[in-house]
């Protein structure tokens, strides 16, 4: 069997809702991930849906997604008992994860600067909503505070919507993306060195990235980039650039981009399908031909060349739309990419499920947990690795490995 990339690091995860994706990134490359648990187990467990509506502490997908490949132990960490075996896992571990309030483990013995005493090299990842320093560090944090907080909210909708959340749990994601980057980092650190580290994340740090050029926007221009919504961040819409509803669903169009074929192409398959209308004639058939990405540099610097012509321009809009509606929305991505048309299918989970693409490509894949009683299928890992590929294993039942853990354990403290 191959070996996978992370085989043989040890992991002890102490982490809810925040940073168990980091914990999953991590278990799926074949790092051995002990997740500690508090007694009945985390909120993640609790939050639906539940596998076929069977509401209970093992059957969330919203945990079983977030989980795979980990292994439970239950411990009270106000209980001294179950105090010292956590010590016990974290000393013999490289990596500890947590997502807790600042202070919250060291409060129990288990802060970094006490463990790095008798694991040097562990490194500490500490995921939270706003860092372990600052005035808002002990803030209360929940992912829709980190996705307000983090800005993405300003630019997210139409013009005329107030902010608007993005789907999931997007700050919770951002911040275990960068969580596992920072420890592969430091993991790479301590191995070349012997010398653990602190790995401090902040959600809000974290999710602010996905702003991309909004900060430098404020910097250099001490002006707010605002919601743009469907039309992005041009001053007026224009045809083929943007979301058309199709007979069954929608899919978004960029023909006017730089990568693939011109307005002309479309407008000649529509012809095909004798769906053009007029637009083989003037004054639409000269304008058809100017709409390329020379025409829109043009319109986002200089909105009045577009206005001269806006009436025709909403006219080439409305004949394309009555032809993407006549049409089943993969009918119109699948033929459009045929011709180098720059279509993209607004998929829906059905959709994915059935993608063409990842079914190829063996995406997803089957995972057998413990509740379930059959086999279940999962989104695959985000990466593919050629020589030590990751795999998913079950995601864990609440305290389902203790003995093997404990005996682990039993097993080291022996053999000192």
């Amino acid at each position: 069997m191959t070996e996978r990339a992370l085989e043989g690091v040890r992991v002890v995860e102490f982490t809810d809702e925040l940073g168990s994706y980091c914990g999953k990134l991590l278990a799926d490359l074949g790092a051995d991930v002990v997740k500690v648990e508090p007694p009945g187990g985390g909120l993640q467990r609790r939050n639906p849906p539940f596998f076929h509506d069977r509401e209970g502490i093992d059957t969330s997908l919203d945990f079983w997604f977030h989980n795979t490949s980990k292994r439970s132990i239950v411990l009270d960490l106000d209980d001294p008992k179950d105090r010292e075996i956590a010590t016990k896992l974290a000393r013999r571990a490289q990596i500890l994860l947590e997502d807790m309030p600042p202070g919250h483990l060291a409060e129990h013995g288990l802060g970094f600067d006490e463990l790095k005493a008798s694991n040097p090299a562990l490194v500490y990842t500490s995921v939270t909503g706003f860092g372990q320093t600052g005035p808002h560090s002990h803030w209360a944090y929940s992912d829709i505070v980190g996705q307000a907080t983090g800005g993405v909210m300003t630019l997210a909708g139409e013009p005329a919507d107030p902010p608007n959340q993005i789907a999931g749990r997007q700050a919770n994601i951002s911040a275990s993306i960068q969580a596992a980057q920072g420890t592969m980092a430091a993991l790479l650190y301590a191995e070349a060195t012997s010398q653990g580290q602190q790995v401090d994340v902040s959600a809000q740090e974290s999710l602010s990235m996905s702003q991309e050029t909004a900060m430098q926007t404020w910097d250099f221009q001490k002006r707010n980039r605002t919601r743009t919504g469907e039309r992005g961040m041009l001053p007026i819409s224009l045809p083929a650039l943007g979301v058309y509803e199709a007979l069954d669903g929608y899919v978004y169009v960029m023909v006017l981009a730089p990568a693939g074929a011109d307005l002309p192409e479309l407008v000649a398959w529509m012809a095909e399908e004798d769906k053009a209308e007029d637009l083989g004639e003037e004054p639409y058939a000269s304008l058809i031909g100017t709409l390329n990405m020379a025409y829109l540099t043009q319109v986002m610097t200089d909105p009045s060349k577009a206005a001269a012509v806006a009436g025709q321009l909403q006219h080439i809009h409305e004949v394309i739309g009555r032809f993407i509606a006549s049409k089943p929305a993969r009918d119109v991505y699948e033929q459009g990419q045929q011709r180098s048309l720059l279509f993209g299918l607004v998929s829906t989970p059905e959709d994915l499920a059935n993608n063409t693409q990842l079914r190829a490509r063996n995406w997803f894949q089957e995972v057998e947990p413990a509740a379930a009683g059959e086999a279940v299928e999962f989104p695959g890992l985000p990466y593919r690795l050629s020589e030590t590929p990751g795999r998913l294993g079950p995601p864990p039942k609440l305290d389902e490995h203790r003995d093997s853990i404990l005996a682990e354990l039993d097993t080291v403290e022996a053999a000192r």
